[in-house]
């Protein structure tokens, strides 16, 4: 079972950063300003979806459940910082920082200030999660 941390500095600010946690069985994007967590979204599964959200303290971090995915939830883990690439914002009306998160240049999710939880292009329906995009 292979884990990864990554962490992506916001190339125009630096008091913020990208850190996506991978434990092996699945994965998220934390979003930080300094060493607070201003955001969060669940990026993909590696192990089976439950069927139902039914979550224990002691399965933290949770996988997303069957009925929040779409068709293509199921895809390949990131392996090392090669296949994972942020582009970052800020909000000219708001200066809200937000980072776009690609895994091989493929757009997956996205997580502002705020965004507790995210968004992503993997889910079919909003949950406790991530919202749909």
């Amino acid at each position: 079972m292979l884990t990864i941390s990554l962490h992506i500095f916001c190339e125009f600010d630096s008091h913020y950063a990208l850190k996506v946690k991978d434990d092996g069985r699945v994965a998220y994007a934390y979003l930080y300003e300094a060493e607070d967590i201003v955001g969060d979204v669940w990026l993909y599964n590696q192990q089976q979806p439950p069927q139902t959200s039914f979550w224990l303290p002691e399965d933290m971090p949770f996988l997303n459940p069957k009925e929040y995915l779409n068709d293509s939830a199921n895809i390949a883990p990131i392996t090392n910082q090669n296949q994972l690439r942020c582009e970052w914002t800020e909000s000219k009306d708001t200066g809200l920082i937000e980072a776009a998160i690609y895994i091989r240049d493929k757009f997956v999710a996205s997580v502002a200030i705020g965004d507790k939880p995210g968004w992503s292009v993997l889910v079919s329906k909003d949950g406790p999660l991530a919202l749909k995009y």
